[in-house]
């Protein structure tokens, strides 16, 4: 049976955005998502939130019962086939404000996040705007992911558009339109992916950095590699060949340097520091856009330069992998959608059940 989803009172002012949340089996997470977008400055009666659920668990049911009066009309959608582009188009079909925002089911945005990614996207006419993410968990390895993300975006913005929180106009996502922006056959970087496709309709990337937002970046070494070479997969694969293979030389470069070294040290010492002579100007560009970031207030004191220099070549190591697999035709599974707090540990569990409406991805 189909529920009706809500509606706003007659006379109440449109939607100022629809949020749409993929939400494949985040039962854990998307409590906590939408309680951060109730807390939104803005007034969550202003939005329009679509649950595009999926999975076997019971994310439609968490979603329906923290939602409950808490905005200005909210829905959920069930999602039988598809991956998260699917779920993106479904939920995208369905938004009526003239504004969309994008929020990944285990992000929670700070309470004037979406004020300010939407006045970024009136600053920025026929733009599309990301917000800033920071890690939930402080572990080292969380702490590696967030320095890094901080290195692309606030030191040198990479022009990159980035999940976890995004905005864009309604008119950029044209219902014609979705199809080629949202395929089903990109998996791991379909934010990158859809930034792409944007911007050879014209539109321009930017990057709002004071919508924060914490989002579940991997928190355990395994976690962080798994999901690294998951992304370094759907970036080498869509890629243009040319600029992968460049991509791949410069890391064996890198990581071929100190074997080679070890090799020659004992036939020729200039040639072994000759050899190291990359990876010790990457280590010195590394350190002094650290201490560049540590001098704009940024938090760059809580991982020490060796671990960040290690696990830096460890995704290098498996952008490599990545590239190599593509030349050999190899076609890797996408199957690892980041780490998950349990039930019962953290999470939002014991939701009570509702119907919810069905749909399939158009």
């Amino acid at each position: 049976m189909d529920r009706p989803p809500e509606t706003a009172a007659a006379g109440a002012e449109p939607p100022v955005a629809s949020v749409i949340i993929p939400a494949r089996d985040e039962e854990t997470t998307i409590g906590g998502c939408l309680q951060a977008l109730a807390r939104q400055t803005l007034g969550p009666q202003r939005l329009e939130v679509i649950v595009v659920a999926s999975g076997r668990d019971r994310s439609a049911e968490v979603a329906t019962r923290e939602a409950a009066g808490r905005f200005g009309r909210f829905e959920v959608l069930r999602l039988e086939t598809g991956n998260k582009n699917a779920a993106l188009r479904l939920g995208c079909a369905h938004a009526r404000a003239k504004t969309v925002v994008l929020l990944d089911a285990d992000t929670e945005p700070a309470p004037s996040a979406l004020a300010e990614i939407l006045e970024t996207l009136v600053r920025h006419p026929r733009s599309v705007a990301h917000g800033a993410m920071r890690a939930r968990h402080r572990t080292t390895v969380a702490r590696y992911s967030e320095l890094q993300r901080h290195l692309v975006k606030d030191l040198h913005f990479d022009g990159q558009l980035s999940g976890g929180l995004i905005a864009l106009p309604r008119a950029a996502l044209a219902a014609e339109d979705l199809a080629q922006l949202l395929p089903d056959g990109v998996g791991a970087i379909d934010d990158a992916y859809l930034g792409r496709r944007l911007r050879q309709r014209g539109w321009q990337i930017v990057y709002a950095a004071t919508a924060v937002a914490t989002t579940l970046f991997p928190w355990t070494l395994r976690g962080l590699l798994v999901s690294l070479l998951r992304n370094r997969r759907g970036t080498m694969a869509h890629e243009p060949l040319p600029q992968a293979l460049l991509q791949g030389a410069r890391s064996l470069v890198l990581l071929a340097g100190v074997p080679l070294a070890l090799l020659l040290v004992s036939r020729s010492l200039l040639l072994a520091v000759v050899c190291t002579l990359p990876l010790l100007a990457h280590i010195a560009l590394l350190a002094r856009r650290i201490r560049a970031l540590r001098g704009r207030g940024l938090d760059a004191d809580h991982l020490s330069l060796p671990v960040f220099v290690s696990l830096d070549l460890a995704a290098r190591g498996l952008k490599l992998w990545a590239v190599l697999e593509r030349l050999l035709g190899r076609r890797p599974p996408a199957t690892f959608r980041g780490e998950r707090i349990a039930t019962g540990d953290g999470g939002v569990s014991h939701a009570a059940s509702a119907p919810h409406r069905t749909g399939n991805a158009p």
